[in-house]
């Protein structure tokens, strides 16, 4: 006789032993309160850029570079310019704990117009291209920038840096700066060994055959300024305008409090009992009279050309 080996079913008493027990109110509708990662994982937009592009007829049948205008509104957080206590990277920090990043050069004050901060070519201070080791380079701080640009080349150029941060962001600026400059060279290169004189050799070139072109800015160069901008304060122009004015009240105050105006007043006193200011007015009278009466005198032209 056969016998089967079957397992007997669990009982219902042992499948409500086996159920785990859940805690109180666990049914009921809860909420949970889930704060986001703060810092470089944060989720939280840092810069909004909005770019408008026209064109006309006529450039679009003759391929010009379409009219485009951009305009970007920038966030700069704490952990990006100084090292916080779950993001320490920053090497060049200054005694204030912030790191010295330069700003590009369309925020330095060589770019920028005298009304939001930037200084004058007559400045003896002023150069073309502020170096990071002048007093004058400005850095990035915590804060809102503006940046406006002209230009397709510049919207695109502002595209690719949204991908990075501060640290790779210079980094691209210097390779494109090394490319420029490899081109140019390349360029003069070529000019000097002149556009006829085709069997003579480049000798003191040593790249590539042909360097990568630049992008060539068209049109106006960009613009980034902090908000609010540093602009001047009024009472500083107000006390240029008027220090003539200030150091030529002081000069006068100095020639009163020490006697000149009155020793002068007496002088002119003295002269004017005399007979000299009446001499000086009847030769003044006598030339204009002259002078007056020559003009109706033909001259040695005139007499030559009547001649004639």
């Amino acid at each position: 006789m056969a016998t089967s080996e079957q397992a007997p079913a669990p009982s219902q008493q042992q499948q409500q032993q086996q159920r785990v027990r859940k805690p109180p109110f666990a049914d009921w509708p809860t909420i949970k309160i889930l704060t986001p990662p703060q810092g470089r994982f944060s989720p939280k937009f840092d810069e909004w850029c909005f770019t408008s592009c026209s064109q006309t007829i006529s450039g679009r049948i003759h391929g010009r570079e379409p009219n485009c205008r951009s305009i970007c509104i920038r966030q700069v957080f704490p952990h990006e310019v100084r090292n916080i206590l779950s993001f320490k990277r920053h090497q060049s920090v200054g005694a204030d704990g912030k790191a010295k990043y330069p700003l590009p050069y369309e925020g330095q004050s060589a770019n920028l117009p005298r009304i939001l901060g930037g200084s004058s070519k007559d400045d003896p201070d002023h150069s073309q291209q502020d170096t990071p080791a002048s007093g004058s380079t400005k850095f990035w701080d915590e804060g809102w920038y503006l940046w406006t640009g002209k230009g397709r080349w510049a919207s695109q150029q502002k595209a690719e840096q949204m991908m990075l941060d501060i640290p790779h962001q210079q980094r691209l600026d210097k390779m494109r700066e090394s490319r420029k400059e490899i081109w140019q060279d390349y360029q003069e290169q070529l000019k000097n060994v002149g556009e006829n004189d085709l069997t003579k050799p480049a000798s003191t070139w040593w790249g590539p055959l042909v360097p990568p072109k630049t992008i060539a800015d068209a049109g106006s160069p960009s613009i980034l300024i902090p908000l609010p901008p540093d602009v001047p304060s009024l009472w500083q122009k107000i006390h240029k305008l008027l220090k003539p004015s200030h150091q030529l009240l002081s000069i006068l105050q100095e020639s009163i409090t020490s006697g000149e105006q009155k020793q002068f007043a007496y002088r002119v006193w003295e002269k004017a009992g005399s007979e000299e200011p009446f001499v000086l007015a009847q030769r003044t009278v006598s030339n204009a009279y002259a002078q007056w009466k020559k003009r109706d005198e033909p001259g040695e032209d005139e007499e030559k050309k009547g001649s004639t």
